[in-house]
């Protein structure tokens, strides 16, 4: 059993389309919505993902480069995840949009439902928000992680997830790399966490 750590804007087209403007909030959404791992009911499909300068057009990759670092998937590769039986994803229709205003259609948010206490805090290494950190709501929460180690155990079963324990990493299994890397898949590259 091999899993790794996407890493975002990498492996990517020669000139690609980077998205830096979105107007979730018009809708009632917030990119906090989508680090839950709770279905989003009532979606609305007319939610925009846009190029807001010339300079940020190009090709989408099939992660789509934008500027909240949510998982954005293009047709192709959602395609690929759903018939290989990759669970655990709420795809979310977007429209997105170059500079122009020129729609480039098949795009989805992939919205993660599988959180899972699977962070190993005795072998990672990581670092905390300190209890007299000035907003309450994150005191003791880990604040950024150098090193992951996963529980084994836990990931059985699974292909994706989002840590229960630091909702900002999500994580992959062979599987998912394989089917992203054998079918030329652009916009992740990915490195091997340590399980115990």
């Amino acid at each position: 059993m091999k899993w790794y750590q996407p890493i975002e804007c990498d492996n990517t087209v020669k000139n690609p389309l980077v998205c830096e403007y979105d107007d979730l909030e018009k809708y009632g959404y917030s990119v906090n919505d989508f680090k839950k791992g709770l279905l989003i009911k009532d979606w609305n499909s007319n939610v925009i993902f846009q190029a807001k300068e010339k300079k940020s057009d190009g090709e989408p990759d099939d992660v789509l480069q934008n500027h909240l670092m949510l998982p954005i998937y293009s047709s192709t590769l959602i395609y690929a995840l759903k018939e290989h039986d990759i669970n655990g994803i709420q795809y979310l229709p977007i429209k997105v949009l170059e500079s122009s205003a020129r729609c480039i259609d098949g795009f989805c948010i992939a919205n993660l439902t599988n959180f899972i206490a699977a962070f190993d805090d005795e072998k990672s290494d990581f670092n905390r928000f300190s209890h007299d950190f000035p907003n309450p709501k994150v005191q003791g929460e880990i604040a950024g992680v150098k090193r992951f180690v996963l529980k084994k155990s836990k990931l059985i079963g699974y292909d994706i997830i989002r840590l229960k324990e630091y909702k900002q990493g999500f994580f992959v299994s062979k599987k998912f790399k394989d089917i992203f890397e054998e079918n030329l898949f652009t916009g992740y590259s990915f490195i091997e966490v340590e399980l115990i």
